[in-house]
């Protein structure tokens, strides 16, 4: 059948910005890249030059991540969320709910949600009392006489990562299984010329358990029939990727542009339009457009509407709060103790009043220097809004514990030119060396003294020496254990596949949950200090020391660019 006309529309997608509203880095005290300022720059644009024809759309994690998401959600006590106005500004049509906006707490994403101008959706996400949707699961957009709908649904994963008293109400079903279900619903009662998902859930890989897969893209792409377009996020990947429907053989575009708004996709579907006025095809294409400099007269308008809320939060951010007599370095946290991972094993301990402590580190390379400390330098310290849980644990299930973190973070080497660490090139940058595993699964140990054997198979790596208060340790004693809430809620499997304890167990286990977050309290200590020599408690190390010394100075070389510890 031979067209008679075309239509055009587009779909111009973010996700992922992760508190990067304003094109500067409060954290280092400089211009930055991207933001949702420049976003408003390219979308006013592209709408002014394509009038009718576009739909704007987010796919989620808006609410966590620099002091800007910090300050508008836990400090400002503004009646409205700041986020939500900037959105609504901006003009976007729909938005998929993300994990780390649900792990912000339901004061803060009920509000954002409540003060959007738009729905933000989350086909999966069910409420426990009714069985409805707790968001809406789709929307139905028109453009140019055509009927779009877009389905929203977010990886299962969060029961599995945040305490329940967060997500209080709701159950997360399975996303295949509910992509299957809203499909279906969606043809049958709106019958759309075209079907988008919108996914908070990366394309695959990722923590896979008998309870929930955390990215789901890729597979449910390949098994639900009657997706047109994939919108996806959530593992900052930028990628422009054909999926074949296992079902009916057609070829679905998935989409990802990355994180932090450093790119804005766009996706040119041109509608070949019959002689009835019915869609007989239609054609796809994507770019992604990097926005990390763009500026005209639109960016100008928005700088000019939130300049007060900059300032706020550049005041925020700029506030002393003490001093480092001694620079902090992430990167060292990968060798052996280190200043950056136990100044927060201390605090964490001093909070919870716990025999040990768990922490990891939460960024692949970041340091603070010597001198003045700011509210922004925190950001650095620690990346997420986790409160710190406290558990009952065996001495068995610690070493357990430990065992398999190391196990995700160290080889087994067999000679000195063995590599220490698992690392290699990364799938997203073959030029460059980075880890085989999560650096926020590395977690150490403080409360006790210990040594990591490298030359030792998985599972037989640690040897805890005592307390560090030089008393005995004991396999089948009982300890109380601090880690934050998104291990203790199972999150990285160290205490379900590591210490071997069911998700019923954990939670029978928890004896204290912290008031405020890791970093509230990280400052009110660096405050009450008010200087601080941060220290290596040299409590555990590598060994055999002499092979993880020749191990460790090739592997800074190969990791950070740096031969030794600068």
């Amino acid at each position: 059948m031979v067209p008679q006309e075309e239509k055009h529309l587009k779909i111009i997608f973010t996700t992922d910005v992760h508190g990067n509203y304003f094109p500067y880095d409060f954290r280092h005290e400089k211009w930055g890249k991207g933001s949702l300022q420049r976003v408003h720059a390219f979308v006013a644009k592209e709408c002014q030059e394509n009038p009718g024809n576009t739909i704007l759309v987010d796919g989620g994690d808006m609410l966590q991540g620099e002091p800007t998401a910090y300050f508008f959600n836990f400090i400002t006590t503004s009646k409205r969320h700041k986020v939500a106005d900037i959105c609504n500004y901006i003009g976007y049509d729909v938005a998929v709910i993300g994990n780390h906006d649900i792990e912000m707490g339901h004061d803060i994403f009920d509000k954002y949600v409540d003060q959007c101008n738009f729905p933000i959706l989350g086909a999966n996400v069910v409420r426990e009392d009714t069985g409805e949707p707790y968001f809406e699961p789709y929307k139905v957009f028109y453009r140019q006489g055509l009927k779009i709908a877009i389905i929203g649904l977010i990886t299962p994963a969060i029961p599995q990562w945040v305490p329940k008293d967060i997500w209080k109400g709701m159950r997360f079903e399975d996303m295949q299984q509910s992509a299957d279900k809203w499909v279906k619903i969606v043809k049958e009662e709106e019958a759309p010329d075209f079907i988008i998902g919108l996914f908070h859930s990366g394309m695959d890989e990722g923590i896979v358990t008998d309870d929930y897969r955390e990215n789901a893209t890729r597979l449910t792409a390949e098994e639900v029939e009657g997706f047109d377009l994939i919108l996806y996020g959530h593992d900052h990947a930028n990628n422009m990727e054909e999926v074949v429907c296992k079902k009916n053989g057609k070829s679905v575009l998935c989409v990802n542009p990355g994180c932090y708004a450093y790119n804005v996709a766009v996706v040119d579907i041109t509608f070949n339009i019959g002689k009835s006025g019915k869609v007989l095809s239609h054609d796809t294409s994507c770019t992604l457009n990097y926005i990390g400099t763009l500026h005209n007269l639109f960016a100008s308008d928005f700088k000019r509407h939130f300049n007060y809320s900059f300032r706020e939060v550049k005041h925020f951010a700029t506030e002393k709060i003490g001093t480092f007599l001694n620079r902090v370095d992430v990167t060292d946290a990968y060798f052996g103790s280190s200043a950056y991972i136990d100044l927060i094993q201390s605090l964490q301990l001093k909070i919870s009043e716990a025999d040990i402590s768990f922490t990891a580190p939460l960024f692949f390379n970041a340091s603070i220097e010597a001198g003045e400390i700011k509210v922004s330098n925190l950001f650095d310290l620690y990346r997420f809004e986790d409160h710190l849980y406290t558990l009952i644990l065996t001495g068995q299930e610690i070493k357990d514990y430990l065992e398999m973190s190391y196990a995700d973070w160290t080889n087994q080497m067999k000679s000195i030119d063995d590599n220490l660490l698992l690392i290699g090139p990364m799938k997203s940058n073959p030029d460059r060396m980075g880890f085989k595993n999560f650096i926020f699964n590395f977690d150490s140990a403080a409360g006790i003294n210990y040594e990591v054997d490298v030359t030792k198979p998985t599972g037989c790596k640690i040897k805890i020496k005592s307390k560090t208060d030089g008393t005995p340790f004991r396999m089948n004693e009982l300890y109380t254990v601090a880690m934050t809430a998104y291990r203790s809620n199972g999150g990285g499997e160290l205490l379900t596949k590591g210490a071997g304890m069911t998700k019923e167990e954990i939670d029978s286990r928890i004896i204290g949950v912290s008031e405020h977050d890791i970093r509230y309290y990280l400052l009110q200590y660096i405050k009450e200090l008010g200087t601080i020599d941060p220290q290596p408690l040299n409590h555990w190390k590598f060994t055999p020391e002499h092979w993880v010394q020749a191990a460790a100075e090739r592997e800074r070389e190969q990791l950070f660019g740096v031969s030794s510890k600068a």
